[in-house]
């Protein structure tokens, strides 16, 4: 059909597409999790790496953890020189991922009245 790709080129634009979809600094690894895994599963499907910094609150009877990551590719740096919205955040609550992503962990934050850096 004239105007479509043909299978050959269809496969390479499809990843561009999937690549470009993520924009730049985003962390391809959040692609292998999924919600209500527990905090040790979602750990290994981030290849293992701990997390730079966990913040814990226990706030409404639920234990809250940020878990934030160096974004994947990132020139290694001192830890506290990252800024934290370049890192990528996993929310685990009582023990199970509930989600990912800045706007997954800004909508938790403010419906527990947890600050958090603001966006830039």
């Amino acid at each position: 059909m004239p105007g479509l790709p043909s299978r050959t080129t269809a496969a390479p634009l499809l990843l561009l597409v999937l690549v470009a979809a993520c924009g730049p600094g985003e962390d391809t690894r959040v692609a292998n999790l999924t919600v209500g895994i527990s905090k040790d599963s979602a750990i290994t499907s981030m290849g293992g790496e701990r997390p730079s910094r966990i913040d814990p609150y226990l706030t409404g009877g639920q234990y809250i953890e940020a878990m934030l990551y160096n974004r994947a590719g990132s020139a290694p740096t001192a830890t506290d020189t990252i800024p934290d919205r370049e890192r990528t955040p996993l929310v685990v609550i009582n023990g199970l991922l509930t989600g990912w992503g800045w706007a997954y962990w800004d909508s938790v934050a403010t419906a527990n009245k947890i600050p958090v850096a603001p966006p830039r």
